[in-house]
């Protein structure tokens, strides 16, 4: 995997410093929409751990907390460089999805200690992960328009463990093979060397079949590996 990583980086490296055309790269954080967040939820719903965890702690008021919960963001780095007027070979890395996604099944409700620090009871369950992405590939400009589109062969590497309330689960990784694509659209004048971008990425792959050893009740099945990343991007370019 480390000789694909590199292989891919000279390749890029090669081809983007023996040009003499312009240049940039961007970092980019963006809420990740479907992927393993969205199926994890799904699959928790399923199995039973979408309940509402009901906490009252009287004279600290109460913390109510409708399960599932948690979210994925993309941390993302884009770089590119221009080989003819309309085409640049470009290539992206970093977390294509970062999140810990948890669940809940209530077994009851407790009155607590002299009807201090009430609230429900029952199975915890967390997911952590984390997608790493590495995508190059050539991106096209057109005529009259700032709308960058580009599409190339990626790597995904899924990291991810299962926990069972405080039972630490075992890491476990998956390499899968897929594709992305990837739009910006430059705000503001290019020409200046710092600069803003709405970017958007596409990222599709085979689902993965997910291992639990940590959660006893929660069994995982498969993570989907289909996501889009929409925000904005900080350039560097010239």
């Amino acid at each position: 995997m480390k000789k694909f990583f590199f292989l891919i980086l000279v390749v890029v490296n090669i081809n983007c410093f023996a040009q003499t055309n312009n240049w940039f790269i961007s970092f980019s954080c963006a809420p990740s929409i479907g992927g393993p967040a969205a199926s994890l939820k799904s699959q928790m719903k399923n199995q039973g751990y979408g309940d509402e965890e009901i906490n009252s702690f009287d004279i600290f008021g109460s913390g109510d907390v409708q399960y599932p919960k948690g979210g994925a963001v993309a941390l993302l780095a884009t770089g590119g460089k221009k080989i003819s007027d309309h085409k640049s070979l470009y290539f992206v890395a970093g977390l294509a999805g970062t999140a810990t996604i948890d669940g809940f099944k209530s077994k009851g409700y407790s009155d607590g200690f002299f009807g201090l620090f009430a609230g429900s009871y029952g199975e915890h369950v967390s997911v952590k992960y984390n997608l790493y992405q590495l995508t190059a590939g050539c991106m096209f400009s057109f005529s009259n328009s700032r709308t960058q589109v580009g599409f190339g062969p990626s790597l995904y590497v899924f990291n991810y463990s299962v926990s069972d309330g405080y039972l630490l689960g075992k890491t476990h990784n998956s390499i899968v093979p897929g594709a992305a694509m990837n739009t910006r659209i430059p705000l503001g004048k290019q020409r200046k060397l710092v600069g803003l971008e709405f970017v958007t990425n596409v990222n599709i792959a085979p689902p993965v079949k997910m291992q639990s050893d940590g959660a006893k009740g929660f069994q995982p099945k498969n993570a989907s590996m289909v996501s889009l990343n929409i925000g904005l991007a900080l350039s560097f370019r010239n």
